[in-house]
């Protein structure tokens, strides 16, 4: 029977593109035995489904589908972030407490009782490393160093001139010796 049937059918040519039918062809080899069989399964379902690949329902339905598998990975990585910074420590701290405090490291290692910083007891020395103060001498040393640096700085800004040519734009031009390029270099790099 089915003979006959095959033999009652008759082909029809359609003109498509030839990369188009390259992809359809490799399509086809995943869906039916031939290309017919193919067309016919795609026709019935987009008929039975009631859609059709141009809807605005499916593009509005792939582009929500794509909106929500982006927030399910923020989600997730949110909750990794959250595990990470506060129910990791908190498990190894009652680990730790139920278990007793075996560990070497814990042991040996004693944090100071807190004080309050109006009953500590400093030198003056730890006094200006707390408070990031600098001595006097040290101070006017810098200064120096730097007052010596700007005069270096504007002796080397009043050795460059402007140059206008008649053809071509204005540029600046350094007027100082090979050497002294050079020792104004090793400075700035030891600086």
């Amino acid at each position: 029977m089915k003979v006959k049937k095959q033999q009652k059918n008759t082909f029809s040519a359609i003109s498509i593109n030839r990369i188009t039918a390259e992809r359809f062809r490799e399509y086809s080899k995943t869906v039916a035995k031939s290309h017919t069989e193919t067309i016919d399964t795609m026709i019935d379902f987009f008929e039975k489904a009631n859609i059709t690949p141009k809807s605005k329902f499916m593009m509005s339905f792939y582009k929500f589908q794509k909106y929500m598998v982006g927030r399910l990975d923020y989600i997730i990585e949110l909750l990794r972030e959250h595990e990470r910074k506060y129910h990791k420590p908190t498990h190894d701290m009652l680990k730790a407490l139920f278990e007793g405090n075996t560990c070497l490291e814990c042991a040996e290692r004693k944090e100071p009782l807190f004080i309050e910083p109006m009953f500590e007891k400093l030198t003056r020395e730890e006094w200006n490393i707390k408070e990031e103060t600098v001595p006097k001498k040290k101070y006017d040393t810098v200064i120096n160093e730097r007052n010596e640096e700007r005069k270096k700085m504007f002796e080397l800004l009043e050795k460059i001139t402007l140059v206008k040519p008649r053809f071509s734009k204005a540029y600046h031009k350094l007027e100082i010796d090979a050497t002294e390029l050079a020792i104004f270099k090793r400075n700035l790099k030891d600086y």
